[in-house]
């Protein structure tokens, strides 16, 4: 099947199409307009849109900053689909997408997450597209950053590579996040990408505001920034504009999590970790009863979904790192260098608040109720901390009589900075002596990369799921070259990973 192209450059349809939320029989299909009026569109099996299947009107008004989603229902399971739409007599890129299998035996979908604009160009995004062998791609969040192209001292500085945000300051209204988004889809590797395959996606912190939690944020000063309630309403606003994507629930903006059946194979849960969480809290106060990342209802939702699961695998799609970073054995050196990518506490003090680490007693009621209940084949894939890692899920990561609960893979970011970048050292120089401290530390973590960017490839099949590391060469320049850094599965029935391929990283011998 040819990799689906623009025919022109577009002037109406200058932030291209894309398309998301795929389940069995209907897909949501995506377009933004440069001005406002009545849009056509069509979907058809065949990329000359002559074997039509659904075709209908839209219409493209400010009150929507001008974006259109349509819902098209009525789809065949398993099925590839072309999309495309029509304005003031200008037809759009042509999209590709694909609805979910009702049963299959094999799924392969892309990973990712941290998609910094200034920090580099998405190359990443564009092997993605180039890519005929993937059901979607799942976005851990992270989709924008909200900062300005002066970020406050939590933040690292964007690369000099002449890709300056817009608009220039940090997003606080709703216009704010519309140029953002705008700003972000006007890139030619977001377009391909979405041009491609069809999304799924959670949130982390920056769709919003660094540190992000259900009342504020650490960035967030209301006596300078206004209401965060406002704030927050408008980036979720402009977020469902802008992405497309299905609300779980009309009634609520703020819901973000849902489940998707992949067929027969696995049933992946989405969660958000930020909206709905306590603040952030550091020493004795992580530990307080109570504490929650994931909120009542949505942890209510979650157990019961794992529990009544049918299908052979669970897949948890979570925008922090669950498996524990903190330990004391990491010497001192090792916990600063950590501290830079917020794997730990920024001056390595102490464990990151910000990550599940920040929440412990919640994540060891996940992983005790999960044991109780005998709830097997739990994947967990993770986002957020810029780095890659392979690690075995337990309550008590010290102990080595100890069974694993489940296996978490986690995606290095697309172009936010890791430690060589932050570190300002080169290239797998110094972090390959840093990664060897960790696992001898973190005994529960099998793998580690800090420097590569990337994304993961998971593939699917009822025996078990593959993770493949896929890195490409730099983020400061655009280039097409890419590279298996690393391969690891698990087996159905284990939640031991074993390693397939390492070329790259760390890996504990």
């Amino acid at each position: 099947m040819a990799s689906p192209s623009w025919h022109h450059a577009p002037v109406i349809f200058a932030h291209g199409v894309a398309s998301g939320d795929p389940l069995t029989d209907r897909v949501v299909i995506w377009t933004r307009t440069s001005r406002e009026g009545l849009v056509r569109w069509v979907v058809a099996r065949n990329e000359a849109l002559t074997d039509v299947v659904a075709s209908g009107e839209a219409r493209a008004t400010a009150a929507t900053d001008r974006t259109v989603q349509v819902d098209v229902e009525g789809l065949e399971p398993g099925t590839a689909y072309r999309y495309a739409f029509e304005a003031g007599g200008e037809r759009s890129p042509i999209g590709r997408t694909r609805t979910l299998p009702t049963a299959t035996d094999h799924l392969r979908f892309a990973m990712v997450s941290c998609a910094k604009f200034n920090a580099g160009f998405f190359n990443a995004y564009a092997r993605i597209a180039a890519r005929e062998d993937l059901d979607f791609v799942l976005h851990l969040g992270d989709y924008i950053y909200e900062v300005g192209n002066k970020p406050p001292p939590s933040q690292t500085p964007g690369a000099d590579i002449g890709r300056p945000y817009v608009p220039d300051h940090e997003c606080l209204t709703l216009d704010d996040y519309r140029a953002r988004y705008a700003h972000y889809h006007a890139d030619p590797d977001i377009q391909a990408l979405h041009l491609a395959h069809p999304l799924i996606a959670t949130v982390d912190c920056h769709e919003f505001a660094d540190g992000a939690w259900r009342e504020g944020s650490l960035e967030h000063r209301e006596e300078a920034q206004g209401p965060w309630a406002d704030r927050k309403a408008a980036a979720f606003g402009a977020r469902w504009e802008w992405l497309p994507t299905r609300r779980p629930d009309p009634a609520d903006p703020f819901r973000v999590w849902r489940s998707v059946p992949l067929g027969s194979l696995a049933d992946l849960f989405l969660i958000d970790t930020r909206s709905h969480r306590d603040e952030p809290a550091q020493g004795d106060a992580m530990f307080a009863p109570g504490r929650t990342q994931l909120g009542p209802v949505q942890k209510a939702w979650l157990f019961d979904g794992l529990r009544t699961s049918s299908a052979p695998w669970r897949l948890l799609a979570n925008s922090s790192i669950m498996s524990q970073a903190w330990s004391e054995a990491l010497p001192e050196e090792t916990r600063k260098v950590l501290g830079v990518v917020d794997f730990l506490l920024e001056d390595g003090s102490e464990r990151d608040p910000d990550q599940w680490d920040g929440y412990p007693l919640e994540r060891d009621e996940i992983l005790r109720r999960v044991r109780q209940e005998g709830i097997e084949d739990l994947v967990v894939l993770s986002g957020d901390v810029h780095i890659g890692l392979v690690c075995e899920l337990k309550r008590d990561p010290d102990d080595p009589t100890e069974e694993p609960v489940a296996v978490e893979f986690v995606t290095p970011s697309l172009t936010s900075q890791n430690v060589d970048d932050k570190m300002t050292w080169g290239y797998r120089t110094e972090s390959p002596r840093i990664e060897r401290t960790m696992l001898d530390a973190l005994p529960h973590m099998r793998w580690v990369d800090l420097d590569s960017h990337g994304y993961v490839v998971v593939d699917v099949t009822p025996e078990r799921v593959r993770a493949e590391w896929w890195q490409v060469a730099t983020v400061l320049e655009r280039t097409d070259e890419e590279r298996l850094g690393a391969a690891w599965e698990v087996r159905r029935g284990s939640a031991t990973p074993v390693a397939v391929e390492t070329p790259g990283g760390t890996t504990r011998t």
